[in-house]
């Protein structure tokens, strides 16, 4: 329990809370803009969240330069997003995110990211998931941690602010209007105000949810959560990215490639089960083909049945006892692994793993959240004063997203929301409505901090990832989704009232109760939405439904109830096709 009730106050005029790619452009840019910013983190500057983690044979930075082939342009970029996403995102956003990545990627290199060039000296650009032409950039598998190293040199020249190793809790809002946030030093738990005239939430995804993902500890939607309670809207929380990926002893994506190299798919009893999950026509070869060039989980095309085989052969009790299906290249020749894959053959081998003499054990698993807080083209929510970017941050993407537009839109809509929230700060002035909202931030903590029920915190976050992963991945229905959000009723009674919390337990009861609000938003949503599109999956509805869906889920607290509402998207430049359109369509 913090032994300060009343914490330690710190004003700011830009309060950024996480410092992945998102946050730290964020700060950059406020802070050129003249203003004071401080950047809280959760864990340690260019340690945290998932840019400087995540790992596949090509981390890339997606932007239309012409390079990889002259008729490709941010207009063509745009038109991806948009296709790839179904037509459910933000035509505004997405337009903006394929048209300023050009400058933002510009900005990384001139801050020392090594963006990898051909032989002719110009710089490589390789083909993506959802991309008409070549136009992910990177520097291997390590893009993500090459640009968190520039981002934090900026950062540190800049003489920016950094509270590390600080869980936010909540903001503080009142009327509609956020004012700062309260967090918890992980080490001491004595409670920190922020106090600032615009506040950036930059947290990233909620990967901890699912018992399969490629997130860092940490990731549990705090973000998410702490935007909801304050009143925000959510948007599109059904749409995630789910792919084939490593889980231990390392996490690793598994595409291009690695597929194009032919493997051998097997469970527990050594069984090659693919070809049972494919219908007339569709080979074996056709789907790894398409996989190659399609990462995540999506019924656009075929290569959605290699997720629906593996996740259903783990549900089935055919998998391996950590829950995975073994993905075998032992029978390719060893050189042409070498040469054909040797960024990850590198990267394994690092790791002590030889995939050309053992197989791999991958599963379906959580990669990214395509919803989240709704912004507009100024990165604002619908509360004021609060700003929202990077994974966190909902609308610019819809059912898909085109690979490589992760980092670009943490680096684009990170510059966006830092701006707009440094205008703002020069217009405004704190009042003192701030105090009375701490007091009720700090009861509810210290009460959570006296809870001594008979339910153990650690538990109740496995019980909770396996009901997600089973029943809210790769394959959903109205049944499992309804008994889902049944015995999420219950996880919430138990994270409210009825947790052991031992002092070194409440930065995790507070994640629990974080975990289980967004579990809440995306069930609903996912229950919402009466069909499937992209990486949205309902068995029970097998076709994507453009007479009657192409509307984005919103949610929204009101009071204790979570309740849904439908948001059109904007659409001045594309609009689909009004017809119905069966899943994994062969052509």
């Amino acid at each position: 329990m913090p032994s300060n009730p009343s914490g330690e106050v710190h004003r700011t005029d830009v309060l950024v809370i996480g410092c992945g790619g998102a946050g730290c452009r964020a700060a950059i840019e406020a802070k050129e803009l003249g203003v004071d910013v401080t950047l809280v983190c959760k864990g340690r500057l260019g340690a945290s969240g998932c840019t400087p983690h995540s790992a596949s044979e090509w981390m890339a930075y997606g932007v239309a330069l012409g390079i990889g082939d002259p008729r490709d342009s941010p207009e063509e970029h745009f038109k991806d997003i948009v296709h790839t996403g179904a037509y459910v995102c933000d035509q505004v956003l997405a337009r903006i995110i394929a048209y300023e990545a050009v400058d933002r990627f510009y900005d990384l290199v001139k801050w020392g990211v090594n963006f990898l060039k051909d032989e002719r000296g110009r710089w490589l650009q390789v083909m993506s998931d959802g991309a008409t032409y070549p136009r992910a950039c990177g520097t291997g598998a390590d893009t993500g941690k090459r640009i968190m190293q520039a981002l934090k040199r900026r950062i540190e020249e800049l003489n920016i602010t950094v509270f590390e190793d600080v869980m936010i809790v909540d903001l503080l809002e009142h009327h509609g209007v956020v004012y700062g946030a309260l967090g918890i030093h992980v080490g001491s738990l004595e409670p920190m105000i922020f106090l600032a005239k615009s506040t950036i939430v930059a947290t990233g995804g909620i990967g901890q949810l699912f018992m399969h993902n490629v997130y860092p500890q940490g990731m549990t939607g705090d973000g998410y959560a702490m935007a909801l309670r304050a009143g925000a809207k959510l948007v599109n929380m059904e749409f995630m990215q789910i792919g084939p990926c490593v889980i231990n002893p390392v996490k690793f994506d598994i595409g291009g490639i690695l597929w194009r190299l032919g493997p051998k798919l097997y469970n527990k009893d050594q069984e090659e089960f693919l070809r049972r999950y494919l219908p007339s026509g569709i080979t074996v070869e056709k789907v790894y083909k398409l996989k190659s060039v399609t990462f995540p989980f999506t019924t656009r095309n075929p290569s959605g049945l290699i997720d629906v085989a593996c996740f259903t052969e783990i549900c089935e009790g055919r998998g391996t006892p950590d829950n995975c299906i073994y993905f075998d290249l032992t029978h390719v020749p060893p050189n042409e692994i070498e040469e054909k894959a040797a960024i990850p053959f590198k990267f394994f081998l690092e790791h002590e793993i030889d995939i050309r003499k053992q197989p791999l054990k991958i599963a379906p698993a959580v990669q990214h959240m395509n919803g989240g807080i709704l912004i507009n083209e100024r990165a604002e929510t619908s509360l004021i004063g609060l700003y929202a970017a990077g994974e966190v941050a909902g609308g610019q993407h819809g059912a898909d997203r085109p690979g490589g537009n992760s980092l670009t839109d943490c680096q684009v809509f990170g510059a966006r929301a830092g701006r707009y929230a440094a205008e703002r700060a020069k217009k405004i002035a704190i009042g003192s409505e701030w105090r009375e909202i701490t007091e009720r931030v700090l009861a509810s903590i210290n009460g959570m901090a006296k809870l001594k029920g008979p339910h153990r915190i650690s538990d109740l976050k496995e019980k909770l990832r396996k009901l997600m992963w089973y029943n809210v991945t790769v394959i959903r229905s109205k049944n499992s989704l309804i008994m889902a959000l049944d015995t999420l009723h219950r996880y919430r009674k138990y994270a409210n009232s009825e947790i052991y919390v031992d002092e070194e337990d409440l930065l995790s009861a507070l994640e629990l109760r974080n975990m289980v609000e967004v579990a809440f938003a995306i069930i609903t949503s996912a229950l919402t939405r009466e069909e499937s599109r992209g990486g949205h999956y309902r068995i029970d509805r097998p076709f994507r439904d453009d007479t009657k869906w192409v509307r984005m889920v919103v949610v929204q607290k009101k009071g204790d109830d979570l309740v849904t509402s439908f948001l059109m998207p904007r659409m001045p430049y594309l609009r689909p096709r009004s017809r119905r359109i069966p899943v994994f369509p062969s052509t």
